[in-house]
């Protein structure tokens, strides 16, 4: 056979062929409708912040386990090497052995106390092997935890097509835009979550999220996927021609997101969207500039109606949230005065001490709220008054120490880094993946004196737009986990 025909034949079997306006494949199209749907389950369902929620997510994500074994199945893959992500879950599978070893190795037992179950530390049976204070719970957030990783995992392992990608960030941003109006209006005009017809147990709340602080970790991440959607498209659309275009549109969209956080009084979102957004205006100020002098046309014009955009916006969201602001301005006066910054040093030091204790493996997955009482054991009294008890350490940081260690911390970790060092071959990045990292990013930070990993939501986004930054980021045409410079074949 002629080798050109046998090189043919080959590039017809391959997964990752490209020839023009293909259709998608059935395993593309089964994983961006799943993922998409678990992103709008986990933000309309009071962002997994209810029990019934995290059960719903976590068994909608599992699917996403089918989606894995169907590609697996699939010997054109290995045949042609395209699984050689696969490699890449090596720190997830130890994850999961981790967890799944300290359920067999309790370290608490239940005990009985006037009619009431509660939780006794007894000590692990092999107290050199990981151990958790509930087994139920850690199986329970570990479950969690896998349907979300694997589901939005399977983005770089199955999604071909950058334009696909793009495709699920515009769905996923105008679902964040659709939750902006609704939590505006909600705001505006009514107390309680889905216009008052239910009661939030938290009294700072926006939309359909119970905490505030973490809506605004959602939409900063989609506030990143719209700049960087915007800024890909300004590549083939000159700024002069924005008005009737998708940018115009996507500018909207980009301004009713950034005022949301400032609207539900959330201080530290608000901040993280201003440093967002002003690196954004500084990088389009640059960008702007740099293509009207290379037309020889003066860049004051486009300038002036970029700066006019940004006080527009600043202002309206001072004016929408100006009772949360004078209220939120109240609170911090009262935080300050009352000691909350001593005590919630007082808890990281706590949260530290618990994690020394088992620096290895930890106290369980979960297991926070039950190790914590080691250390602030509260009174067993009905009514009792005044006491500084935590469900959450308000830092995903120092609870994933004190819940699974430094071995699984790190294991967690690297199933971030082992897929990020495949954009490390990319020469060039490109702003939508640039974008969409730097809003992981924010929130990596943000989880320094925050819990914004506590809500399924959350997680569903991160996992969402760091998969994509990910596969886009990669040279078109180049399947993930293979060297760019051997694939040249266009992308659409």
């Amino acid at each position: 056979m002629n080798p050109r025909h046998r090189q043919a034949e080959a590039s017809s079997d391959s997964p990752w062929r490209e020839p023009g306006r293909e259709p998608l494949h059935w395993l593309e199209i089964a994983t961006l409708t799943h993922v998409g749907l678990l992103l709008l389950l986990g933000s309309w369902a009071f962002g997994g912040g209810t029990a019934w929620a995290r059960q719903l997510i976590s068994c909608w994500g599992s699917l996403g386990w089918l989606i894995t074994l169907a590609v697996v199945l699939d010997r054109r893959r290995w045949r042609n090497g395209f699984l050689r992500p696969l490699r890449w879950l090596w720190p997830f599978a130890a994850f999961n052995a981790l967890v799944l070893l300290s359920c067999l190795n309790p370290s608490f037992s239940e005990r009985f106390f006037a009619g009431q179950s509660l939780l006794a530390h007894t000590g692990a049976a092999h107290p050199g092997l990981p151990s958790t204070a509930h087994p139920p719970t850690s199986l329970e957030h570990l479950w969690l935890f896998d349907a979300i990783y694997l589901s939005c995992f399977n983005l770089i392992l199955v999604v071909r097509r950058r334009r696909a990608l793009r495709a699920l960030l515009v769905v996923a941003c105008a679902n964040a835009v659709l939750l902006s109006v609704f939590g505006t209006f909600q705001n505006l005009t009514s107390d309680g979550l889905y216009f008052g017809r239910m009661p939030s147990p938290n009294p700072r709340f926006f939309s359909t999220f119970v905490y505030a602080n973490h809506w605004a970790a959602f939409v900063l991440l989609f506030i990143a996927a719209c700049v960087g959607l915007i800024f890909y498209r300004t590549r083939h659309q000159p700024v002069n021609r924005l008005a009737g275009s998708p940018l115009a549109m996507g500018i909207v969209c980009l301004l009713l997101m950034a005022m949301t956080p400032m609207i539900g009084g959330s201080r530290s979102g608000t901040l993280l969207v201003m440093i967002l957004l002003g690196g954004c205006v500084v990088h389009a100020f640059i960008r702007i500039v740099r293509q009207r002098r290379s037309l020889g046309e003066s860049a004051m014009l486009p300038l002036s109606g970029l700066a006019l955009c940004v006080l527009l916006a600043a202002g309206a969201a001072v004016y929408l949230g100006r009772a949360t602001l004078r209220e939120r301005w109240r609170d911090t006066q009262g935080q300050w005065q009352a000691g909350l910054t001593a005590e919630r040093l007082k808890l990281y030091a706590d949260t530290w001490h618990l994690a020394a204790e088992r620096p290895f493996s930890g106290w369980g997955l979960g297991c926070y709220d039950k190790a914590l009482l080691l250390v602030r054991p509260r009174p067993l009294e009905a009514r009792r008054q005044y006491e500084h008890s935590y469900v959450d350490a308000h830092s995903d940081w120092l609870q994933s120490l004190a819940e699974v260690g430094f071995a699984g911390t790190i294991l967690i970790g690297l199933c971030g880094l082992l897929p990020l060092q495949d954009l490390w071959a990319a020469r060039h990045l490109g702003s939508l993946s640039a974008y969409l990292l730097a809003g992981c990013g924010l929130i990596l930070l943000y989880a320094v004196v925050e819990f914004p990993f506590g809500n399924p939501a959350v997680v569903i986004a991160f996992w969402t737009c760091f998969f994509c930054a990910v596969r886009h980021g990669r040279r078109p045409g180049c399947p993930p986990g293979v060297e760019s410079s051997s694939h040249a074949s266009p992308m659409p």
